[in-house]
């Protein structure tokens, strides 16, 4: 079951929960219980434009609960190897374009998590213009995508 980890989001972004898919290091299938040792592991983050690498403990997590290194199984028989994992808002924070997040256990294989940070305007462009899908917007979608973006703004 091969799984890019790569994110786009809103640089800013607080409280947000990563999922991760983990392997043993000679199988594709997942590997499960690594939440019930969390000592074993280790996670860090490098923001593009930055200079140093992040060190994040990693703790003990609860499905849905964010923590910031928070690390939770998420099922063990309905998703093996599917794991939650409390990103830093400090990773996420605005002011960069790009971050990528490592985590590492013993004779395991999780790949690394790619984020791409955008900001409002990036992800709208202003309500005119070209949409994400590379194409012109209608009328109707820029009208639409304006009132987003004003509501946006205002709070």
């Amino acid at each position: 079951m091969p799984v890019q980890h790569a994110y786009t989001m809103k640089a800013g972004t607080k409280s947000k929960l990563l999922l991760v898919y983990a392997t043993s290091a000679d199988s594709t299938s997942g590997k499960t219980g690594l939440a019930r040792n969390v000592s074993a592991g280790s996670a860090a983050y490098i923001r593009e434009g930055e200079s140093a690498a992040r060190r994040v403990p990693i703790v003990e997590g609860r499905v849905g609960e964010w923590g910031s290194g928070a690390f939770a199984e998420v099922d063990s028989e309905l998703l093996p190897g599917v794991y939650q994992f409390g990103a830093p808002d400090e990773m996420i924070a605005e002011g960069s374009a790009r971050a990528v997040l490592l985590i590492r256990f013993p004779d395991t294989v999780i790949k690394p998590v790619e984020i791409n940070l955008v900001g409002i305007a990036e992800v709208y462009r202003n309500g005119t213009g070209v949409g994400r899908a590379g194409r012109e917007r209608t009328k109707g979608e820029a009208k639409h995508t304006k009132k987003i973006v004003s509501i946006c703004r205002t709070h």
